[in-house]
This record gives structure tokens, C-alpha cells and sequence, in this order.
């Protein structure tokens, strides 16, 4: 039985043998495990409506900080490398993209700012190949990495899930076991995963709010995890 089944079948109760009972319907998940609609939160939190991306994001940009170069669905190539990028483009853009892509890679902060504003329209990435990428490769990378940082995480309700995917492919998973100070609520996370105190997880998303300007997308993107965890602990009750 795969993970995912033996999730689903801690949610499925037998009738009862005087009474029919009637369950409440299970969320309906893509073939990649998590529910639809939590692949589509990710991809408003990332890139909000297909019309903005066409209008914003169909070429590079950068988001800021300590980010790289970025196109598609947040995928910040100053974080991966060259070998992934080409196996996580090739068959979704054209050889000659792809190599453009590579030639992103590694850049970080300002050295990434001024790679964009030299190369900005260089590439074009469509809407289509955007969410094609996304789900092909990186919901399953994304998935396989929550797996191996966080313990319990198949015990989750499939929103939960799609809670904790979203905050990890914003953050990353490495802060799971960062000792400082701005990774605090992540460790507490990991933690609560630990102990299976799945309640303790929807405040502590809340509370990373401090790290961004209040107000600000990324601020708003760790209230509307926040929910999406407390949605599925509801539905799992």
C-alpha cells in the first residue's frame, strides 16, 4: 500500500452495521498525491493569475534579497544546479532555453539582479510550461524532501500536506534543521512532527510573519498556510 493510501484509509470508517453512515468526501487528489486545489494555492501564492504572470513573470525576474534568477512556478535557479536545472527543464522548453537556464544558475542576491536586468527578456517561459514544469518535476522533488526532513509528514491530512509543500518550496527545508535564529519556527515545526502535535503547526506558521514586512506577500502567503493546515486539521477531526 502507498503512502498515500494507507494516509487515506485512516479516514475511511467502515457502516456501521445497524445505520448507514454517510462520510464526508475525501479531497480530491492529483496523481501526485496532494489535493488539486493545494497545487493551485501554490501557484497563486507564486505567481498569482495567469494573466499577471504573462504580464510580470513570462520572463525572468527577481524577487529580492538573497534570491536568484527566477521564471515559472518560483523556480529560483540561484539554488540549484546545473544538472538539475537540465533535467528539470529538458522536454518542457526548447534545448536552447534550456541552456539559458543553466546560465542562471548559482547567481544570488545583487549578483542575481544584475543578471536579470542583463538578460530579462531573453527567455520566455509560457503559463503552460510554467505549471507543466511544476507539477512534472518539482511538486515530486518538493514532496520527496518533506518526506526526508520531516517525520510523520504521511500522517497528515492531504491539505496539511499542501500547507507544509507550500511553506518548504518557499523557505526550503533546510531550516527544518538551521540552529538560527530566523529559522526558530521551523525547527518548532519539525518538532511538533516529531511528537505528532499537528496542532501546534498552524501558530507557528502564523508566527514566522515577524521575518517579512507586515502586509507584504510573503506575510500574507504564511496566514493563508496557516489556514490551509487548520482546514485539513479540521477535516482529519
Amino acid at each position: 500500500m502507498s503512502p498515500i493510501e494507507n494516509f487515506l484509509s485512516l479516514f475511511r470508517q467502515p457502516p456501521s452495521p445497524v445505520v448507514a453512515t454517510v462520510a464526508a468526501p475525501l479531497p480530491v487528489l492529483s496523481p501526485l498525491g496532494i489535493p488539486d486545489d493545494a497545487l493551485t494555492f501554490v501557484e497563486d501564492e507564486e505567481d498569482g493569475s495567469p494573466g499577471y504572470y504573462v504580464k510580470a513573470e513570462e520572463h525572468w525576474s527577481w524577487p529580492g534579497g538573497v534570491s536568484g534568477p527566477t521564471l515559472g512556478v518560483g523556480y529560483d535557479c540561484g539554488y540549484v544546479i546545473n544538472a538539475e536545472a537540465e533535467a528539470d527543464w529538458t522536454g518542457i522548453v526548447d534545448p536552447a532555453t534550456v541552456q539559458r537556464i543553466i546560465g542562471a544558475v548559482g547567481h544570488r542576491g545583487a549578483a542575481a539582479e544584475a543578471y536579470v536586468a542583463a538578460h530579462r527578456n531573453e527567455i520566455t517561459i509560457t503559463w503552460d510550461q510554467a505549471i507543466a514544469e511544476f507539477k512534472a518535476k518539482e511538486v515530486p522533488k518538493w514532496l520527496a524532501r518533506c518526506r526526508a526532513a520531516l517525520p510523520n509528514f504521511d500522517l497528515l491530512h492531504s491539505d496539511c500536506q499542501g500547507a507544509v509543500f507550500s511553506l518548504s518550496y518557499n523557505r526550503g527545508t533546510g531550516g527544518y534543521d538551521d540552529p538560527g535564529p530566523r529559522d526558530l519556527e521551523m525547527r518548532e515545526i519539525k518538532a511538533a512532527m516529531i511528537a505528532k502535535n499537528f496542532s501546534a503547526i498552524p501558530p507557528l506558521i502564523l508566527s514566522m510573519q515577524r521575518i517579512w514586512p507586515r502586509g507584504g506577500d510573503l506575510w500574507k502567503r504564511r496566514a493563508h498556510e496557516s489556514a490551509l493546515f487548520e482546514q485539513g486539521l479540521k477535516a482529519a477531526a
